[in-house]
């Protein structure tokens, strides 16, 4: 079997390979070890499909989508 390649040419990384909707990628490891909250700098920790701040009075909630996080305030998930 083939192996996918890129399309600008050559082969595909491990890394580079799609995932399959409704599969979230998971995070490298180490990486939600150095990321904070951007509105409070809070550690964030990871659950399904979001990034979800530790802060008290903070809790927002940030997508991950293809395996990277949008860590913007505006396109966080307000807590309920």
């Amino acid at each position: 079997m083939a192996s996918p390649t890129h399309p600008t040419g050559g082969n595909l990384t491990a890394r580079e390979h799609p995932t399959p909707k409704g599969n979230p990628m998971p995070l490298e490891a180490g990486l939600l070890e150095i990321l904070a909250c951007p509105a409070c700098h809070a550690p964030l920790k990871e659950q399904d499909a979001e990034l979800i701040c530790t802060g008290q009075d903070c809790g927002l909630a940030y997508p991950v989508r293809d395996g990277i996080p949008v860590l913007l305030v505006d396109e966080a998930r307000r807590p309920a």
